[in-house]
């Protein structure tokens, strides 16, 4: 009875972090649109700071780059998991191998 209310308790902190990660990539999603909506307004409108037009592309590029990358690595389940896999598979490992 124990062992089952410490697993149910490891899976809630499990899920409990998931979610944590999910809500996290939204708000780095809608901090990328704010800072696109006002890097491309600033670039149309007065350059305020003095970018070029090309510099606000590629930043904007290479935002989205990485954005797509942890939304890969966060939404695609083989990605997500093989550090929790890599784990349990060395603990096999090494109490298969007594060390």
């Amino acid at each position: 009875m124990e062992n089952k209310q410490k697993h149910e308790e490891m899976l809630y902190k499990k899920a409990q972090k998931r979610v944590k990660e999910i809500s996290n990539f939204y708000w780095f999603v809608a901090g990328y649109i704010i800072v696109a909506i006002v890097l491309l307004f600033t670039d149309y409108s007065k350059n305020i700071f003095n970018f070029n037009s090309e510099y606000i592309v590629y930043m904007l590029i290479l935002q989205g780059i990485f954005l797509l990358g942890y939304g890969i690595y966060l939404f695609v389940p083989r990605l997500h998991n093989w550090e929790e896999r890599k784990t349990r598979q060395l603990m096999e490992k090494y109490k298969n191998n007594g060390k």
